[in-house]
């Protein structure tokens, strides 16, 4: 393959993926899609990570982010793709390489929870806080711990899934991918 040949390719591949993770974040319009979307759209850009390189994949991602904000209107899933999981499954394997596998946990327990802070007061900014916490009187004052625990404990089941994910990719998918272009 030719320099230029190489260089379209990874064009094109990267637009694809693009396209397809701004196509998978416009259903989350549907309320209940808000936290799963932006989470399968990380996803889709980190195949661009894996069969280009991170810095392709980066390049995926920003222009995703950036499409996201100008044509989807769901603002609070807009900022989790932002802040966490958009990047997160290009850098989730050069955390885990940090030694203990405990310290790497806890570096990507760290990350996730600046991230989701750090988006969540954005949200607050933007949107009514009352509008956010609605429907959680029921918890008291410890709405907002019960929300960050379970929000946690989702991203640790995530952190698995993305483990089999990533395997099944390199397995089964991306030996098709490459056979095809030979």
């Amino acid at each position: 393959m030719s320099r230029q040949a190489g260089s379209s390719f990874k064009i094109a591949y990267c637009g694809i993926t693009t396209a397809l993770s701004v196509i998978v974040m416009l259903a989350a319009l549907i309320p209940s899609f808000t936290y799963l979307l932006p989470a399968v759209s990380g996803i889709i850009i980190w195949t661009a990570a894996e069969q280009l390189g991170r810095k392709w994949g980066f390049l995926a991602y920003g222009a995703s982010a950036l499409l996201c904000f100008m044509l989807i209107p769901e603002i609070e899933a807009d900022l989790y793709y932002l802040f966490f999981f958009g990047w997160y499954p290009i850098i989730k394997e050069l955390i885990e390489k940090v030694k203990p596998k405990i310290l790497a946990f806890a570096v990507k327990l760290a990350v996730f929870n600046a991230a989701v802070v750090a988006a969540f007061q954005i949200s607050c900014q933007i949107m009514n806080l009352e509008e956010i916490l609605e429907g959680l009187e029921g918890f008291g004052d410890m709405a907002v711990y019960v929300l960050w625990g379970a929000a946690n404990a989702a991203f640790i089941v995530y952190d698995i899934c993305l483990n089999s994910l990533f395997m099944a990719f390199r397995r089964w998918i991306k030996p098709k991918i490459f056979r095809k272009l030979k």
